[in-house]
C-alpha cells in the first residue's frame, strides 16, 4: 500500500466514524472534548497526590505532569503540524463538506497529529504506573479512549491523526514517569505497603474515590449533554 493509498483509506474510515443524526451524540462528544468538562477529576486527582505523598513528592510529581504535558503540547502544536501542515478534515477542502461538524466546531488549520490524544494517553500511562491500580488504569484509559474517539467524531482529525497522538503520548507518558520515578528514589522516602495500600502506596481508598469522581463525572458530563439538547 502506496501513501496516497493509505491517505484514501484514512479519510474514508475518518467519514465513516465521523458524526450520527443523534443531537444527544452530537452534543455528548462536544463536551467530552472540552478539558473544562474534567475539572472535578482534576482537582480530586490533585487531593489525593496530595494525600499520599509528602510535600516535596507532591510537587515533584506536579513538576513532572506539567513538563510532560508541556512537552506533549509543544511537540504537536509548537513542531508536528506546522512541519506537517496536514488538513484538519473540518478544514480540508477536498474533505470539508462532507464532514458532520457539531455547533460549527471546526477547530484549528492543521490537525496532524492529535494534542487531545496525544495529552490524553500521556496523562493516563503516566497515572498508571504511578497508582498501580488495575482499575484506575483501565479508567484512565478509557477516558483517554473515549476523550480521543470524539475527536474522530466531530470530525477535527483523521484516525491516522488520533492513532500517532495516542500512541507517542503513551510513550511521552511512560519516559517522563521514569524520570520521575528516578528522582523520587534520590529522596529516599519509604512507602507504606498493606493490604489498604496499591504497590505503589496510595491508598485503596483514595483509588476508588478516584473512580467514583470519574464516575459521577461522565454523569454530569451526560446530564449536561441533555440541557444543550433542550436548549
Amino acid at each position: 500500500m502506496n501513501i496516497d493509498q493509505l491517505i484514501n483509506l484514512d479519510q474514508r474510515l475518518t467519514l465513516a466514524i465521523n458524526g450520527s443524526d443523534s443531537l444527544f451524540w452530537d452534543n455528548v462528544m462536544y463536551v467530552v472534548t472540552n478539558t473544562f468538562s474534567w475539572s472535578l477529576v482534576i482537582v480530586m486527582l490533585i487531593v489525593i497526590l496530595f494525600r499520599n505523598n509528602n510535600w516535596k513528592e507532591f510537587f515533584l510529581i506536579l513538576l513532572f505532569i506539567g513538563l510532560m504535558l508541556a512537552f506533549a503540547d509543544q511537540l504537536c502544536s509548537g513542531i508536528s503540524k506546522p512541519m506537517f501542515a496536514r488538513w484538519r478534515p473540518t478544514q480540508d477542502p477536498q474533505l470539508m463538506y462532507l464532514i458532520d461538524t457539531v455547533r460549527d466546531y471546526r477547530g484549528g488549520r492543521y490537525g496532524f497529529f492529535s494534542g487531545h490524544a496525544c495529552n490524553t494517553s500521556c496523562m493516563a500511562m503516566f497515572l498508571a504506573w504511578l497508582f498501580r491500580s488495575g482499575k484506575v488504569t483501565f479508567t484512565l484509559f478509557f477516558w483517554s479512549v473515549t476523550t480521543t474517539f470524539t475527536r474522530l467524531y466531530l470530525g477535527v482529525h483523521y484516525l491516522g491523526d488520533v492513532t500517532v497522538g495516542f500512541t507517542l503520548g503513551c510513550i511521552i507518558g511512560f519516559v517522563f514517569y521514569l524520570l520521575m520515578h528516578r528522582m523520587l528514589n534520590r529522596i529516599h522516602t519509604s512507602r507504606l505497603i498493606s493490604e489498604q495500600f496499591t504497590s505503589s502506596g496510595y491508598l485503596k481508598d483514595d483509588m476508588n474515590m478516584f473512580l467514583a469522581v470519574v464516575f459521577f463525572n461522565y454523569v454530569c458530563v451526560v446530564i449536561f449533554a441533555m440541557t444543550l439538547g433542550i436548549a
